[in-house]
């Protein structure tokens, strides 16, 4: 199995990315679990919510890989999302989100560039275009720290998905 991990800061076309996959591939794919955590959530959330969310988006990946075995595997989002999201809001790491982290094993991860235009979601909070390059490095980062096999997908809708689909090619048949 080939476990793809589509990652970026928000209104990066993620989940657009994994939808157009999952049908070019003709598969399924693990979709984000904080959206449907968050969708009916009221409130502020806390760092133990996104934990939460850490270890469903967690499960989801796991159940997916057990119960199907697919060829290729689609997850959108993962565990660096939610270790850089606590570290970004609560300004510290978190040992739970570190460890699932480290349970976690991708053949290649997507980083979504940040050149698509930011679009309102009422989940969303980094709108600002210097937040959104310096989630963008801290994501960048953390794949060349940990030596995380990665490529950075950009252009508008259209050219990211096909070159989403060339990357996902040329790892999968090199």
């Amino acid at each position: 199995m080939f476990k793809i991990a589509i990652i970026g800061p928000e209104s990066t076309g993620k989940s657009t990315l994994a939808q157009a996959l999952a049908k070019y591939f003709k598969i399924d794919y693990i979709p984000e679990y904080s959206r449907s955590y968050l969708e009916n959530f009221e409130g502020r959330y806390t760092e133990e919510d996104v934990v939460e969310i850490a270890k469903g988006q967690h499960h989801l990946i796991t159940e997916e890989e057990t119960k199907k075995n697919p060829e290729i595997l689609i997850a959108d989002t993962e565990i660096i999302v939610c270790k850089i999201w606590v570290e970004y809001v609560f300004k510290h790491s978190n040992e739970t989100i570190d460890n699932l982290l480290e349970e976690q094993d991708f053949d290649l991860y997507l980083l979504c560039d940040i050149d698509l235009p930011w679009v309102y979601d009422p989940l969303r909070e980094n709108p600002n275009l210097d937040e959104r390059r310096e989630l963008f490095d801290i994501y960048r980062n953390i794949l060349t720290q940990k030596d995380f096999p990665f490529e950075i997908v950009s252009g508008n809708d259209a050219e990211r998905i096909e070159n989403a689909i060339d990357i996902i090619k040329k790892h999968i048949y090199e």
